[in-house]
């Protein structure tokens, strides 16, 4: 039976996925709770009608006092590339095995994880092999779990910087060249933050959805070229592209993280992304929401809001 979900904890709820995703479950009736790190967040989103509490996914001491009265967990907290002591270890696998903890300890069942298509014991795949291992805890001391794998996420957001169409956005702006990583066939299915949103809203309340893994896309294939190709026709951007062998993206993007003030608009990691199709062949996004997927083409007008890279 259902449980009547009122209260949601949303760790990540103030990033790029979370602001589509807060805005739709407080539409549906639900109280959110935001966790945050700073007093200026806190006065911001509660302002905006949101209750926060103060934690940090890589303190679990910090976490058990956030979930008084939660009926839910929602976990969006991840990072795609490494800084500092911002690892995929510390992040993406120790940040989800704290939060888990935690939960345990507060007796609260429900835990909707954001994973990624491709998560697997692939160790030599450090970010999809931490999301695998995030997903096993989870799995493992969870009771009413559901695993959320999209594919990559686009739409108009103010945490623009974290989105992967965005850092497209900022190649095309940047240099009279664009670099396009290998033959550019890497096969994408993106989707939209809406969609994503009502996705994590229809299953939240389902228990048909317990117990479940779902890879979630958007309804077109695209190869990371045609996407670049998307992304100028919607900036007006008209440059030659040069297909640079990716063993050569891999050593400038290496030397470049070893330079002081200089962030590499791709890491050696996010190269070995691109060696893993991001699609799906069972895309549960469909018969979740059961109305029309956004498509990427003709949907990218929110770029042109976008400030350009100085």
């Amino acid at each position: 039976m259902s449980k009547h979900i009122q209260r949601i904890l949303i760790a990540g709820g103030t990033g790029f996925v979370g602001e589509a995703l807060r805005r739709r479950l407080r539409e549906d009736g639900h109280a959110i709770r935001l966790l945050v790190r700073s007093p200026d967040d806190a006065e911001r989103y509660l302002a905006a009608g949101y209750e926060t509490t103060f934690g940090n996914v890589r303190d679990a001491q910090s976490l058990f006092a956030s979930l008084t009265d939660v009926d839910a967990i929602i976990n969006l907290v991840a990072i795609v590339r490494e800084s500092g002591e911002a690892t995929f270890e510390e992040i993406n696998f120790r940040g989800t095995a704290n939060l888990v903890d935690a939960a345990c300890q507060a007796g609260i069942s429900r835990f909707i994880q954001m994973s990624a298509i491709g998560a697997a014991n692939i160790p030599d795949f450090p970010y999809h092999h931490t999301k695998w291992r995030a997903e096993t805890y989870v799995r493992d001391r969870i009771a009413d779990w559901t695993i959320i794998r999209p594919s990559i996420i686009f739409g108009p957001s103010p945490e623009h910087h974290f989105q992967f169409i965005a850092q497209l956005a900022d190649l095309l702006r940047q240099g009279p060249l664009v670099p396009i990583p290998g033959d550019g066939g890497a096969r994408f299915q993106p989707i939209h933050t809406d969609d994503v949103a009502g996705v994590f809203a229809g299953v939240l309340d389902d228990p048909s959805a317990y117990g479940q893994t779902l890879e979630i896309a958007g309804p077109e294939t695209l190869t990371y070229r045609e996407m670049m190709d998307e992304v100028a026709r919607t900036l007006e951007i008209s440059k030659p592209f040069v297909n640079v062998p990716i063993p050569l993206v891999r050593l400038g993007a290496r030397i470049l993280t070893y330079m002081p003030l200089v962030e590499s608009p791709v890491t050696p990691g996010q190269l070995d992304m691109l060696q893993i199709d991001n699609t799906t062949d069972v895309n549960a996004a469909e018969s979740i929401l059961n109305r029309p997927l956004a498509p990427f083409r003709g949907g990218l007008d929110f770029l042109r809001n976008l400030d350009e890279v100085s």
